[in-house]
């Protein structure tokens, strides 16, 4: 078998001619290789080009996976060609993605261990720079992830997450029945969300039933402008953190005004307040009745609190909206402003509350995206630019099969 041969079946490349192999005693191996096609095409859009433009080629390398413990580096020369719908473009080669500098093998390896460590460790693996590791992230994903994953969307969660200071955030759209996040874009306003739902476009957008998110004016006004029909569902968990900020702000405020023997009584009931009655210590406890006759500001913003929890233990709908409106009432005559405010906050979205009673649909599945972002952003010592964070959270969480060239 000719080497030339021998290195077309090893290598793999589709539409490809080896047309030499260069092996010294050290150094990387190199493979001169052409497109078999008669006819180059575009590297844009892949259609066949008019013509060539011009007459003089340039020599190219593009560095491969290893082999045998040494370099593989592929070399060819590489024409630009007059394309009649993006105009003059370098032309296409089999074996790469346009502007890159690696093979696509070496491209997919990357990605598949980007899939599974940092980007530091990947850089150091492969031996190439940080930014390189980067940009090979956003190329595979660019290549990969393709319209269809907006394709049969009915319930969606949306969440805003932090990556960086100063109050740099991203929004995220994710599927609750493939678990995928299926969107992402910097910014967590109304029209950040409203390019998703331009994205998504008008007959997709109407087949979406639900959307899961927080207690979010800005989504909750997109959602409302693009796709109205949705029914918006404010999950347990961040009405429960508003309702324990609101716990907290009068304690706070107990101990402004309090002199030093109340702040010593006072002292360590933070918990003590903000934790589920079967999640309580003796100590803690024993800090709710002294609480309960010492200062009866306090334990009322307890009772309250614990009172609204109640809520969400009715039968029905029906039951908890007659509950909630007993609760209403109490907490505006309560003479607690931080409460007073939450009820009234409560009653302009309780439909958005009392439709979480009905289907149990919460943002969970969101929350707990967010959280492998963040392991992707800490891991990674964070990101320059939004594009690079965006294109490592498609590549880790939108499903992608990236196949591993392996043993």
């Amino acid at each position: 078998m000719r080497i030339t041969r021998l290195f077309r079946t090893i290598l793999g490349f589709a539409r490809t001619v080896v047309e030499r192999v260069a092996i010294e005693a050290v150094g990387p191996i190199e493979v001169a290789a052409r497109p078999s096609a008669r006819k180059a095409r575009c590297g844009g859009c892949g259609r066949k080009g008019k013509r060539l433009h011009g007459t003089q080629g340039k020599a190219r390398e593009w560095r491969h996976l290893g082999m045998w413990g040494r370099r593989v580096i592929i070399k060819a020369r590489v024409h630009r060609v007059l394309c009649g719908r993006c105009g003059v473009r370098t032309m296409e080669v089999p074996w790469a993605r346009p502007g890159s500098v690696f093979t696509r093998a070496f491209e997919n390896e990357v990605a598949w261990m980007l899939q599974r460590t940092d980007q530091t460790t990947v850089s150091r693996y492969f031996r190439i720079s940080w930014r390189a590791v980067g940009r090979i992230a956003r190329r595979v994903v660019a290549e990969t992830l393709d319209g269809s994953r907006l394709d049969g969307l009915v319930f969606i969660g949306v969440d805003e997450i932090n990556y960086g200071r100063p109050q740099k955030f991203l929004t995220c759209v994710v599927d609750h029945i493939s678990g995928r996040t299926v969107w992402a874009a910097e910014g967590k306003s109304a029209e950040t969300l409203g390019l998703f739902f331009a994205e998504l476009g008008p007959e997709r957008s109407k087949a979406i039933e639900i959307v899961t998110m927080d207690m979010s004016a800005a989504y909750t006004k997109a959602v409302e402008d693009h796709a109205p029909q949705a029914e918006i569902v404010y999950d347990r968990f961040h009405v429960v953190q508003l309702l324990n900020t609101a716990v907290d702000e009068v304690r706070r405020e107990a101990v402004r005004n309090a002199d030093s023997e109340q702040k010593r009584s006072l002292k360590s009931t933070r918990w003590a307040l903000l934790k589920n009655p079967w999640n309580l210590t003796r100590k803690e406890r024993q800090k709710l009745s002294e609480l309960q006759r010492n200062n009866r500001q306090i334990y009322r913003a307890y009772l309250l609190k614990e009172s609204f929890q109640q809520i969400y233990d009715a039968a029905s709908a029906t039951e908890a909206g007659e509950l909630f409106s007993e609760w209403y009432a109490w907490a505006r005559r309560s003479r607690l402003e931080p409460f007073r405010k939450f009820a009234a906050t409560i009653e302009r979205y309780w439909p958005a509350v009392r439709r979480f009673l009905e289907v149990k649909l919460t943002n969970a599945i969101v929350e707990g995206t967010n959280s492998k972002i963040r392991m992707i952003s800490h891991r990674a010592f964070g990101f320059h630019s939004a594009a690079a964070l965006i294109a490592m959270i498609y590549l880790n969480c939108s499903n992608i099969v990236i196949p591993y060239i392996g043993w």
